[in-house]
C-alpha cells in the first residue's frame, strides 16, 4: 500500500460499546458514536428490521444476518490484502464464496483504482462529532474518493443505498477536516452473489446535509434516553 498521508497521524483509535452501540474514542478523549451506529439509530430502522424478522422467521432471519456478516467480513479481508499486494490464495478455504465474489470484482478493482491511501482506517470528525472505520481512500478514475466495497445477495437498486453514501460521506468529511484536502468522490463498489457488479460514483456535498441531519437527530435521541 502507497500512503501519500504518510505524514498524517492516523491513530487506531480504541472502541468502547456503550449501552449497545459502538463509540470510538479520540485522542483527545472524546467519545463518538461510529457513524453505523448513527445510521442504524434513526428513526424507523429498528422497525423494519422488526418486521423483515417476523415476515421470514426469527431463525431464518439470524441465519441471512450471520452469512451475510461473515460473507462481508471475509470479503474485505480478501481486498484489503489485495490492495497490500499480499498472497490471497489462503482465502478461498477460509470462504469460497466471498473468494468467488472477489473474482468477479478484481477486474473492476484493477480497472478504476490507481493510488491507494488508506485501508481499513479508523477515523473521526470534531466538527460531526462522530466516528468510523473506512474501508478505503484512494484515486478511483484519477479522483480523490472514498471508496466502500459491499457485497449482497441480490444487486441493490441505487435509491436503497442513501445510508451508503451518507456514511461514505461521513468518512470524506472526516479525512478533509485532518488532511485539508478535499474528496471529489464517493464510491460503492458492490458484487452480488451471482457475480453482478455494480459501482456507484456520487458526490460528498450531496449527503453532508443529510449526515448533518443524522448526526442531530442521533444526538437528540441520546439526550432523550439519558433522562
Amino acid at each position: 500500500m502507497v500512503n501519500g498521508f504518510q505524514n498524517m497521524p492516523w491513530p487506531d483509535l480504541p472502541v468502547h460499546n456503550i449501552n449497545g452501540v459502538r463509540f470510538y474514542e479520540t485522542p483527545n478523549g472524546n467519545k463518538y458514536p461510529s457513524i453505523t451506529s448513527v445510521l442504524s439509530a434513526q428513526p424507523g430502522k429498528s422497525k423494519g428490521l422488526h418486521e423483515w424478522r417476523q415476515r421470514v422467521g426469527i431463525d431464518v432471519a439470524k441465519n441471512i444476518t450471520m452469512k451475510a456478516a461473515r460473507r462481508g467480513t471475509a470479503f474485505h479481508n480478501l481486498v484489503e490484502d489485495y490492495l497490500n499486494k499480499e498472497d490471497i490464495k489462503k482465502h478461498k478455504e477460509k470462504n469460497f464464496l466471498a473468494y468467488c465474489m472477489f473474482g468477479e470484482m478484481k477486474e473492476y478493482i484493477d480497472n478504476n483504482i490507481q493510488l491507494v491511501y488508506l485501508l481499513e482506517q479508523s477515523m473521526f470528525s470534531d466538527d460531526y462529532a462522530v466516528a468510523g472505520r473506512c474501508d478505503c481512500v484512494a484515486e478511483y478514475n484519477n479522483k480523490l474518493s472514498i471508496i466502500d466495497f459491499k457485497t449482497t445477495t441480490t444487486m441493490k437498486k441505487d435509491e436503497w443505498n442513501e445510508d451508503y453514501y451518507t456514511q461514505c460521506a461521513a468518512y470524506a468529511a472526516m479525512f478533509e477536516e485532518h488532511t485539508k484536502t478535499p474528496v471529489e468522490n464517493l464510491v460503492i463498489m458492490m458484487v452480488a452473489e451471482n457475480g453482478e457488479v455494480q459501482c456507484f460514483e456520487k458526490d460528498p456535498a450531496d449527503y453532508l446535509p443529510r449526515l448533518d441531519d443524522m448526526v442531530a437527530t442521533f444526538y437528540e435521541n441520546l439526550e432523550i434516553s439519558a433522562n
